[in-house]
């Protein structure tokens, strides 16, 4: 469809523009009039180009919008849904002819007009709004313009501007533009890296409902036909998808968020409102249970700010608002929330550092906004006891998820939104990168990396992308993690498996272990032929277990470690640092024999049915000892074998109850060992 718009005469223009936009928007329904406020509002930071999948062409990176003003008026039961006029402040960073925007074809746009009232001509078409000014624009010169225009958003991308009933007959009303929904319901330049400096959004609604969005609330007017307007004003650097309204009848709860003493020496004190916009039916802020309700954001906030540094917008606020999609998004300032359990307070919350205040250059980086966000949640989980249930519950889960993540974690295709947002892709496996890098820092250390690069300079406030957070691991660990970014993050896809062979190579009294360590993934698992990582290992002794990092690099590596006592078995990463395969549990255990030869043992009958008898002929002086060991390589059964003689000693084990299979009987003196494969039959 193709929307074009040619003036008639300046009569006709001026009846048709009075008549329709001040009678649906400005009358008494517009709060603030203010046509050039934004200028006097915003920080002067500098947008980023865009880069990346865009509908856009390439004519709008040529125009730095730096001021939105939405006017929406949303009274219910009516067709259109939606009359807005919206007001686009920008500067030219070349010569210019026409500014492009994204906008959807079926929202009609009725005309557009310059700050100093001026008529543009305009062609909507192919779901963009070509808009030429009314003389061209030269670098540097700053250009203002107001669009008219009304609809009813279609939803395209699922979900994206909802209004409908609630249960009991409460109308409600909100907006979901992430990736790329912002272009449904309003002009923009849509797309991730296109941050406006600030925005405003005024929307008229039918009493009683409430109205939540960006920033702080100037003004709330309520109006003799029974409407009431918002004024939301936020005055740091957003994304247009990440602008939103979320409007129904709420009950409003509002608490202080006071950064605690030891963060406060850190960053300094302060104080800001968390608001929360709550269907009065649901629990929301109370919650159901330790590790739910909304009033736990500020334990949440305090936990993050510790990892992350200050939260990013403490000079306004932040917030929760119901909607009535499952899950929730992290509008910034006020995430929108479809439940109200600790895991979805945390991630959204964690999300105003990361995927806000820090919004990837294109959305092929989008793990960047979902992985952190994740381990927001698994870092809010570790610092309260109450939240230890969900954290073991959901750290299994996004863990075995991330095993079945597809394709790479830098994203190869940006056009399928579902695909794009694979919990096991960009969450869990984005989750597990960053536990992987924390496991190979240590805390502290991660803990720069992270503050770091929430406020790396030229970012900050910005876009990045996966190579600007690369740089700030690699500086701040003081080591290349060149190959780790290659295989986790822009190349490989998969994880490794490990299998792993112990021998007891002690000569008593020194201990030692030989591990041989092998990655058996196939090419159908993973395209990286060996992980290159530091793998811890466990290595359970006959006095206890014994932990050691190595750094593994080759498909099949053998490493000798000393241990304090004779060992037994090794676990390969025990606490799950690695992404990798189930079958790192399994070891094959070998005790050596070392040196054979200074004494003989026998076992008979063998196979064993009832009782297991052995012979040790020809021990030293020093009092032998025997050991039963099952196939895995545990301890089961000992005993000194009570004398030092020349003679033949007889033995017989009786006094445990024996599984029918394979295990492994070791008798050793002062410095020598015997091992004996036993097969028993059951009893």
């Amino acid at each position: 469809m193709n929307h074009r718009f040619a003036p008639a005469s300046i009569g006709e223009l001026f009846g048709f523009l009075f008549g329709l936009f001040f009678a649906f928007l400005l009358m008494d329904h517009v709060a603030s009039a203010q046509v050039d406020e934004g200028s006097q509002h915003r920080p002067r930071i500098s947008s980023v180009l865009r880069a990346g999948n865009s509908s856009l062409s390439s004519e709008a990176s040529a125009f730095d919008i730096g001021y939105y003003h939405l006017t929406l008026n949303l009274e219910a039961n009516r067709s259109p849904v939606l009359i807005g006029r919206v007001r686009i402040e920008g500067t030219a960073l070349s010569d210019l002819d026409a500014i492009v925007l994204d906008l959807l074809d079926n929202m009609v746009v009725d005309f557009v007009f310059s700050a100093s009232g001026q008529v543009l001509a305009f062609d909507h078409d192919q779901d963009l709004l070509t808009i030429t000014p009314g003389s061209s624009l030269f670098p540097g010169e700053r250009y203002a313009l107001d669009v008219i225009y009304h609809g009813t958003p279609q939803n395209r991308q699922p979900n994206t501007f909802r209004t409908g009933i609630r249960n009991g007959g409460q109308p409600f009303i909100w907006t979901l533009s992430e990736p790329f929904g912002a272009r449904e319901w309003w002009p923009s330049e849509d797309h991730p890296s296109d941050k406006a400096d600030s925005v405003r959004v005024t929307v008229t609604v039918e009493e009683p409902m409430v109205v939540g969005s960006n920033g702080l609330l100037e003004s709330e007017v309520h109006h003799d036909d029974g409407t009431v307007t918002f004024n939301w004003i936020h005055r740091y650097p957003i994304s247009s998808y990440l602008v939103s309204i979320a409007a129904g009848v709420y009950e409003r709860t509002t608490d202080v968020y006071r950064r605690p003493t030891d963060l406060a020496q850190e960053f300094g004190h302060v104080s800001f409102p968390i608001e929360h916009y709550a269907y009065p039916d649901i629990p929301a802020y109370e919650g159901i249970s330790s590790a739910s309700g909304w009033h736990l954001t500020s334990t949440a906030m305090a936990v993050l700010e510790g990892w992350f540094g200050p939260y990013p917008f403490e000079n306004e606020k932040y917030g929760n608002a119901h909607v009535t999609f499952r899950g929730g998004m992290e509008h910034q300032t006020l995430s929108s929330m479809g439940n109200i359990g600790i895991e979805l307070i945390s991630h959204e919350l964690a999300h105003q550092w990361f995927g806000d205040k820090l919004t990837p250059l294109s959305w092929a980086d989008l793990w960047l906004n979902e992985g952190f966000a994740t381990l927001g949640e698994m870092l809010v989980f570790e610092s309260d006891e109450d939240f230890s249930s969900v954290h073991d519950v959901l750290s299994d889960l996004y863990y075995s998820r991330a095993k079945n993540a597809l394709g790479t974690l830098v994203l190869q295709d940006t056009t399928n939104e579902s695909s794009m947002f694979s919990h096991a892709r960009v969450y869990s496996k984005g989750w597990m990168v960053l536990r992987m890098i924390r496991g190979m820092t240590g805390n502290e250390v991660f803990r720069d990396i992270l503050r770091s690069y929430a406020s790396l300079e030229g970012v900050s406030y910005g876009s990045s992308r996966t190579e600007d957070f690369q740089a700030v691991v690699e500086t701040k660990s003081a080591r290349s993690f060149e190959t780790f970014f290659d295989q986790w993050v822009y190349s490989g896809t998969g994880y490794p498996r490990y299998e792993a062979l112990l021998e007891d190579i002690s000569i008593p009294p020194l201990f030692r272990a030989r591990i041989t360590l092998e990655q058996v993934q196939g090419a159908d698992e993973s395209n990286v032929d060996v992980f290159e990582m530091p793998v811890e290992l466990e290595i359970q002794t006959t006095t206890g277990s014994f932990s050691v990092v190595v750094d593994n690099s080759e498909r099949t590596q053998v490493f000798e470690i000393d241990v304090p006592a004779e060992p037994v078995s090794v676990d390969i990463d025990p606490d799950r640092w690695i992404l990798r395969g189930a079958t790192s549990s399994a070891t094959d255990i070998v005790l050596a024999e070392i040196p054979e030869g200074a004494f003989s043992l026998s076992v008979y009958p063998n196979p064993a049915e009832s009782v297991l008898k052995f012979r040790v002929e020809g021990a030293s002086s020093a009092r032998p000892v025997a050991e039963l060991y099952d196939i895995l390589g545990r301890l089961i059964w000992t005993r000194p074998l009570g004398r030092a003689a020349e003679a033949p000693l007889y033995v017989e084990i009786d006094d445990i109850h024996l599984s029918s299979g394979s295990y492994l009987l070791r008798v050793r003196d002062a410095g020598h060992s015997k091992v004996k494969v036993v097969t028993v039959r059951g009893r």
